[in-house]
């Protein structure tokens, strides 16, 4: 009772007077006691009990640890009273953010003047980093600091007038006329990050602290040069297995043209330190499947604030800035901007719907192919399924000059042309979307063409090198992945595969049971398959984004790898120096050949960590395409796969399957052998358009 508390009282008698007032106000509470405690990271407050309550003068600022309900005993924390919520407490309970007296019809009393500018002139006298405080928006959470002690605040709103100052906060359960503006030295959260020479943290782009005990997984099978590696697929698992019990819903349709895409994700409650975990989640997934299928406006259906915040995600400044920008273009719509809606009712939300695509498999008469890469141009003259000619041009497909593009692939037909007595019909593939009717719509192979004169002279390109060499034959380019997969139905005889080439970058293309395209751009290369919020960014998406599978899955897998291997590599070789860093392919496909002539050598038994590392990559990435693809066979080809590196890359993809998913350990792997490379493609593109 009181007279409990009195002696507890005297026993402080040599601390001051707030020391001693707030060691009275903890013997109102006891272990084991509900209530709600603020969480240091975020300034949110969740469900706790009391675990400890302290009266030592080491825990005069936080006397009380908490156990938040439902997290591990790691997460309990030490706070102090004011990040307490708890009815035990009398209401004036919280001391100002200064222990200054409060004056009439104020909750508490201001920080001390003086100590915010010694505060401030000592924030001044160190040099630090320019913030980026785009992250930050009016509402969130946060802690803000006031006499040498963060406190509980919330952003009012945030300024780019005021360079030092640029976020005023309110100080939670205090009157208005305490506001201030502050800076990054006096506040914590998350979204405030230094800002990058040339970029900034978009909205969502930083994965949230209830994301992370959520979302990070390490692999049963380990990456050997790469322990921060954290798989996509896994983090899906863990989260589907926590959220079993959730009763929300978060659903969402992506409409293309020919098509459209939907998907249903299980959510924690709005508002619950859980929801942003399954927020995050959702926006990694909706990217997915955008660049599984392509799409043109995003449909939301779900708990408010959820869909407000993939709204905003996707959106320009946020996280998926980048596909908002590249699916007009994709869709061969440039002029109509990527929309996002949100529903009331999920009967909204359209049907999932896929069209698939019937494409000719008779290479008859006398054809011309061409297969456009980052690296080279191939052509080829096929005259009734046989090849007779076959070349490979070296291109710089950094140039911006779109004719510079276009004078390269007609010479290179017009030396195949010559091989014929005729031609009868004309196929090609290349990197990116192809639309239906030959256009290039969005093909990363001219990645430096102006925006405006990318629509006037490339989306045609297809269209007006046919005419030139051959007149108004039958066309036919689709993605060069897709011509993988087709190729390898023929040479395999058999349904539901997967073609993956290893190239400059990953190449993929899927054909169903039939042997037939699904109607989706499968342009997977863009897709996160790593979510380590230290994963490596790329030069395709300009930075927009980590993990993906640019990184992974092509020769930039290998090379990134190269140094720590144990490669000898000049010094410009050694990722992540700036030469390693840009769009051009050459510095990468000469760091691959030293990894490959390595393999031969004496350090033979270091330099397959990295094929191991870059196979397991592959395993938990063909894992995570399963969900959407029915897949039973896979034809992996390109330059990583070649050589003794190559096979022990597809034993450690396998391993990955059957101890970490055997239900997907009877997929069968096949590599290409130089006759499938020169021939089976070469026919398999030519034969894409049906004569006449």
């Amino acid at each position: 009772g009181s007279r409990a508390r009195s002696a507890s009282i005297r026993e402080f008698r040599p601390f001051d007077r707030v020391t001693r007032a707030f060691f009275a106000m903890v013997e109102y509470l006891s272990v084991g006691m509900k209530l709600h405690a603020m969480y240091g990271a975020d300034g949110e407050f969740y469900p706790a009990e009391v675990a400890t309550l302290s009266t030592s003068a080491k825990r005069k600022k936080t006397p009380v640890k908490v156990h938040y309900i439902g997290y591990e005993p790691t997460d309990d924390a030490w706070v102090s009273l004011d990040m307490l919520k708890c009815k035990a407490l009398p209401k004036d309970k919280k001391a100002a953010p200064a222990p200054a007296k409060a004056t009439k019809g104020a909750k508490a009393a201001a920080p001390a003047p003086k100590a915010k500018a010694k505060a401030k002139a000592k924030a001044k006298a160190k040099a630090k980093p320019e913030m980026d405080y785009s992250g930050l928006t009016k509402g969130m959470r946060l802690q803000a600091e006031a006499d040498g002690k963060y406190w509980a605040a919330e952003v009012v709103v945030v300024s780019k007038k005021k360079k030092d100052t640029p976020v005023k906060v309110t100080f939670i359960g205090y009157d208005k006329q305490y506001d201030e503006w502050l800076g990054a030295d006096r506040l914590r959260s998350k979204a405030i990050v230094p800002k990058s020479e040339g970029s900034k943290a978009a909205f969502g782009a930083v994965m949230p602290q209830a994301a992370k005990k959520i979302l990070l997984v390490k692999p049963k099978v380990k990456a050997p040069l790469d322990p921060g590696f954290s798989p996509l697929i896994l983090a899906k698992q863990k989260y589907l297995e926590a959220a079993k019990e959730c009763k929300d819903k978060l659903t969402w349709a992506l409409p293309r043209a020919d098509g459209c895409g939907r998907y249903s994700l299980p959510v924690f409650a709005d508002g619950t330190r859980e929801a942003r975990a399954s927020a995050y989640l959702a926006g990694i997934l909706i990217q997915e499947m955008i660049w599984q299928r392509s799409a043109g406006s995003l449909i939301l259906h779900g708990p408010p604030k959820i869909c407000k915040f993939i709204e905003k995600c996707y959106s320009a400044g946020g996280a998926y800035e980048f596909e908002v920008m590249s699916m007009p273009k994709v869709c061969g719509t440039p002029d109509k901007a990527f929309e996002v809606k949100i529903v009331e009712n999920e009967s909204e939300v359209p049907e999932a719907k896929d069209t698939p695509q019937v494409c000719g498999k008779d290479a008859n008469g006398c054809r011309l192919a061409f297969d456009l890469g980052k690296s080279d141009i191939k052509t080829v003259a096929v005259k009734d399924n046989e090849v007779v000619y076959s070349k490979e041009t070296e291109w710089d497909v950094t140039n911006a000059d779109p004719q510079y593009h276009y004078d390269a692939i007609l010479a290179a037909l017009k030396l195949a042309k010559d091989t014929l007595p005729k031609v009868d019909a004309i196929g090609g593939s290349a990197t990116g979307t192809v639309s239906a009717l030959n256009e290039a719509t969005w093909c990363d192979i001219f990645p430096n063409v102006p925006p405006d004169v990318y629509k006037a002279k490339v989306v045609d390109i297809f269209i007006r090198l046919g005419k030139e060499i051959a007149g108004d034959v039958p066309l036919k380019v689709i993605n060069d992945g897709e011509v993988t997969a087709l190729a390898a139905v023929q040479k395999i005889k058999a349904g539901n595969v997967m073609g993956i080439s290893m190239g400059s970058s990953e190449g993929a293309g899927y054909a169903n049971a039939d042997g037939n395209l699904m109607g989706w751009i499968s342009e997977l290369c863009y897709c996160r398959i790593d979510l380590n919020p230290k994963a490596p960014t790329d030069p395709w998406s300009k930075g927009a984004h980590r993990g993906l599978s640019h990184m992974y899955l092509g020769q930039r897998g290998t090379t990134k790898l190269a140094a720590k291997g144990g490669v000898e590599v000049p010094a410009n070789y050694k990722y992540p120096h700036a030469d390693m860093c840009t769009i051009k392919h050459e510095n990468h496909a000469q760091c691959l050949k030293l990894i490959q002539e390595a393999m031969k050598g004496d350090k033979a038994d270091e330099v397959k960590k990295i094929y191991e590392t870059v196979g397991t990559y592959l395993g938990y990435a063909l894992a995570g395409y399963c969900e959407f693809y029915k897949i039973d066979h896979v034809m992996i080809l390109g330059r990583v796969s070649k050589g003794k590196g190559g096979d022990i890359m597809l034993d450690q993809a396998k391993k990955v399957l059957e101890e970490e998913f055997p239900q997907y350990a009877h997929i069968k792997f096949h590599t290409a052998d130089d006759h499938f490379k020169a021939v089976g493609q070469c026919i398999a593109a030519a034969a894409l358009p049906e004569l006449k």
